[in-house]
């Protein structure tokens, strides 16, 4: 699915580049060009990289000593 249509941008492409390192609207934007132009796409991108970012991090995670 399209997330960005300015540029192209799709939802597994904000996908790739949390797996990349991307942790912020910021670094997708200058990476990719998510919300570079009108500005619509922005909400859903940040949501979207949100997703992305928090299994992400689940995993690396150090698991507690039981």
């Amino acid at each position: 699915m399209y997330i960005c249509i300015c540029n192209a941008i799709t939802g597994r492409q904000v996908h790739e580049s949390a797996r990349s390192g991307v942790r912020s609207i910021e670094e997708l934007s200058a990476t990719l060009g998510v919300a570079a132009g009108c500005g619509r796409c922005r909400e859903c991108a940040v949501e979207l990289l949100r997703e992305a970012c928090s299994p992400l991090a689940a995993n690396a995670a150090p698991n507690p000593v039981s």
